[in-house]
């Protein structure tokens, strides 16, 4: 351990910011489909390769969370940073309607983000906490994920109108089209890859500020250096089944995983099928960069409001509002769409970007207060890990209920496009939801009350981790 760990907390909080903000603003977000479908892919094989990313990471987020606890969280956030660099060189060289090639490389591509996502989560969190000095460390982590919401939210803002930008080959853009002469001459594929080279060069940004994290957790592989790989890989499956156990035995832990699961799966949900909803609405979708844009300004506020809740209300109230913000917002869009036509319906998302930074933040706040420094990242890869189940599980019923509704309304869909199947089709979806977020909520509620005979706040002032 660093003989000055005042000093190692400030580095290494100085590359967390860095390494979040570069690793997750990407500047493909705000045409994310649009480039799949672009290179070649079709529906059915966009959808395939999402999937195969979400299962990607939940096979490798717990493992990887157990090996940076055993390994050293460094080594697998430095890891995750050069896997970010691989990930992108397989984009910006990808073959346009290269057939089976393309689909293949995205194939990888997927499988290699799904890691890189697994290997960080969790490890560059724990580098920042356990650095802090023990002595108001809670209220320095609240400041370090207030300051992390505040700056993320600031680069995606920017970040999504520049890759917007880069992607449009259209020289006719209107009055928002303020590009030189000589991007406006490039070629559609010239195009199509100039949101990739420029998320290349965050990765090997994402690099150098991985390399700057000190470790000063000493891990448990440490006293036996000799061990061997498969030897520490056991290790690491101990580890995960000791992290389970923990999560299980810990009641807090078990509600506050449980409760990320059923709201981030719904908030999921949404922003999956976003595009759509803005098409409903007959918003262009060169738009959707600026609505984009627009969550990232909520962002920013709320960071500051719930740095303050934190210490203001109780931990159940906040989870209470989180969960207000997600029924009003998928009430909200389950209304007549015609009654707010435009522009107007967008008021109804903003309370998912709400509720999506404050879910989070809460969850990293209170998850940590109940987990020990020996299996903190393994038992927040867990975390990473539920909430993927949650929202596989989301868009499997979804697809259910589409499925369902297909069929019962055939004759009414029979006539349309597809284009217009699809929006009839979330149309008619939607106002299902917020009664199905209701009941779940609900019965959540009322297992926690019965099971543990306590709320959520008085579970995190009783279960506090053992010394390690």
């Amino acid at each position: 351990m660093p003989a000055n760990l005042a000093t190692a907390a400030e580095r290494n909080t100085r590359a967390f910011l860095w390494f979040r903000v570069l690793f997750n603003s990407r500047f493909y977000y705000p045409i994310y489909t649009i480039l799949f479908l672009d290179f070649g892919l079709s529906l059915e094989q966009f959808a395939l390769l999402n999937l195969v990313w979400a299962a990607s990471i939940v096979v490798f987020e717990v493992p990887s969370g157990a090996l940076a606890d055993r390994l050293g969280r460094r080594r697998l956030v430095v890891f995750s940073a050069f896997l970010m660099v691989v990930e992108m060189l397989l984009l910006c060289l990808m073959p346009v309607n290269g057939g089976s090639l393309t689909f293949s490389l995205f194939l990888a591509n997927r499988v290699i983000s799904g890691l890189a996502e697994a290997c960080c989560s969790g490890a560059d969190e724990s580098l920042v906490y356990d650095s802090l000095p023990e002595s108001g460390r809670h209220d320095a982590w609240t400041r370090v994920l207030a300051s992390l919401m505040r700056w993320q939210s600031l680069t995606f803002m920017l970040v999504a109108l520049t890759g917007a930008v880069l992607y449009d080959a259209d020289p006719a853009g209107g009055p928002w089209d303020l590009r030189p002469a000589w991007l406006t001459s490039l070629s559609k594929e010239a195009h199509m890859r100039l949101p990739l080279w420029a998320n290349l060069a965050m990765a090997v940004a994402t690099v150098v500020v991985s390399l700057r994290f000190t470790d000063t957790h000493v891990p448990a592989a440490s006293a036996s250096p000799k061990s061997s790989f498969l030897s520490v890989l056991a290790g690491s499956f101990r580890q995960t089944a000791n992290a389970a156990r923990f999560i299980l035995q810990t009641p807090a832990a078990l509600v506050l995983i449980l409760t990320g699961m059923l709201y981030d799966g719904f908030m999921r949900l949404f922003y999956t099928v976003g595009s759509n909803y803005y098409r409903l609405l007959g918003i262009p979708e060169s738009c959707n960069g600026l609505i984009l844009a627009g969550s990232s300004l909520i962002g920013i506020g709320t960071a500051m409001v719930v740095e303050k809740l934190v210490g203001r209300l109780q931990p159940s109230q906040n989870l209470g509002l989180v969960a207000a913000f997600i029924f009003t917002g998928l009430t909200g869009i389950a209304l007549q769409i015609s009654a707010w036509h435009g522009w107007a319906g967008i008021l109804f998302v903003v309370p998912f970007w709400l509720g999506m930074r404050s879910l989070h933040y809460f969850l990293s706040q209170y998850l940590h207060r109940v987990t020990s420094s020996d299996h903190r990242a393994t038992v927040l890869s867990f975390k990473g890990l539920s909430m993927n189940l949650a929202y596989g599980a989301a868009m499997w019923l979804y697809g259910s209920q589409t499925a369902w509704l297909r069929h019962q309304h055939a004759a009414e869909l029979a006539p349309l496009s597809k284009e217009a199947t699809d929006v009839r089709l979330l149309s008619l979806a939607m106002p299902a939801w917020p009664w199905t977020f209701a009941l779940c909520t609900l019965v959540l509620t009322i297992w926690v009350r019965f099971r543990f005979r306590r709320s959520l706040t008085a579970l995190l002032a009783t279960d506090r981790p053992s010394p390690s």
